[in-house]
Formats: structure tokens, C-alpha cells, sequence
């Protein structure tokens, strides 16, 4: 799944494509976009999962996903908005970035050729995990995340209604956020090209507003 950074970052490109048409509150959507993450709830719940097309990565059922929170509520409307981006970063970005070389068990950047054992490629603060920081460093740098913006936002975020999402540790998590997206590691693009990442989440969050403009 994509990093804290980015589902920042796309709740906000969002945001500025459907505010014009829809009388959102900014910090609820965004709210609605953070919440999946900090649950305390078994992730195969709270993201819906299934399996993606890469045995070992799962992905939100996304018709399910439309049906339980696709609502005319700027909370669930962001938790969908951070399953949708979920899915298709699974499927449309980072699956077709790798070659997954199973003869040998291996993940093959094609761009520089690297390659890594998915064990220490997707390990707690692994080279995955790792690569995000890069990515949060350059989403700041270039105005996708404003941390005064963050710091603006309730210390305790709004409840859902919904069980599994209200049952989380709402302990500091602001400041949990900021040193996670703030940790200094330079941009090395061993992993991700940002460039290109920044195109598909602009592209997918056009897509995401389209659908909710026309169908709000």
C-alpha cells in the first residue's frame, strides 16, 4: 500500500478537483483518508482484502468498498478515497514498475535493474517502507503536503460510525504523522521513480473525482 505521504498528498489533489462541486469540509475528507491506517482493527477488515494479481499482495474489493462507503459523507468519502487509492497503486503502479521473477523469488527494477527478496523488500522499515520516505521528503518539497496544514487538523479525528474504524489509537497520532513524513532520507529513486508516481496519483485523482462528481 502506498505510504501515509501519499494518501495525504491525493486526499488533497482530490479535494481541490471536487470542492468547486461539492461542499466538502476540507479536514474530513482528509480525516476520512488517514483513518484506515491508524485502526487497531485486522487490516483484512478494515481494507476489504482479497488478493491482487501478484500471489503475496492483496488488494481492497473495491465493490464492496463502493458499497459500504461510497456515501454522501466526507468521512467515508475519504476512507474510500484511501482504499481506491490503495487498489489502483497496487495494480497500476507498483505491480507493472517490478518484474516479480518467481524462478528465483526475486523483485527486478527494471529501470536499474536492483533486486530484492521480497522478505526484505516489504520487511517493517524495510527497503519498502524506506522508499516512501524518499517520496514524503519530495511530496513536501514540492507543495503536495503542506505541513501546516496537517498541523491544522483535529488532534482527535471524527468518529465514522462505523466499529472498526472508531476502535483506534488516537494517541499523538499528529505527531506520529509529521516525524514519519518529515524523516530526513534523501531522494535516491532506487525504488520508485517520484516523478512518475506523482503522474499516476494526479491522473488517479482525476479519476476519483470524475466519479464523484457525477454521481453526487
Amino acid at each position: 500500500m502506498p505510504g501515509t505521504g501519499c494518501h495525504i498528498a491525493f486526499a488533497e489533489m482530490v479535494y481541490r478537483k471536487i470542492s468547486s462541486y461539492i461542499p466538502f469540509q476540507r479536514d474530513e475528507f482528509k480525516s476520512g483518508n488517514l483513518i484506515p491506517d491508524l485502526s487497531t482493527e485486522d487490516k483484512k477488515i478494515t481494507h476489504y482484502r482479497k488478493n491482487a494479481s501478484i500471489e503475496g499482495l492483496y488488494i481492497p474489493d473495491m465493490k464492496q468498498v463502493e458499497k459500504d462507503l461510497f456515501k454522501d459523507d466526507p468521512i467515508k468519502l475519504g476512507i474510500y478515497s484511501h482504499l481506491y487509492l490503495d487498489e489502483r497503486f497496487i495494480e497500476e503502479f507498483l505491480i507493472p514498475e517490478f518484474i516479480w521473477y518467481k524462478p528465483r523469488m526475486v523483485i527486478i527494477n527494471p529501470r536499474n535493474g536492483m533486486e530484492w527478496y521480497p522478505t526484505e523488500f516489504f520487511k517493517p522499515n524495510g527497503i519498502y517502507y524506506q522508499a516512501f520516505d524518499e517520496i514524503n521528503k519530495c511530496l513536501i518539497r514540492d507543495g503536495y503536503i503542506s505541513m501546516e496544514n496537517i498541523k491544522k487538523m483535529p488532534d482527535i479525528l471524527p468518529n465514522t460510525g462505523i466499529p472498526v474504524y472508531d476502535n483506534r489509537q488516537e494517541k499523538a497520532w499528529k505527531k506520529e504523522v509529521e516525524e514519519y513524513i518529515t524523516t530526513k532520507r534523501e531522494y535516491t529513486g532506487d525504488v520508485f521513480d517520484y516523478e512518475k508516481l506523482v503522474r499516476f496519483m494526479e491522473n488517479t485523482s482525476t479519476e476519483l473525482a470524475r466519479k464523484i462528481i457525477k454521481e453526487k
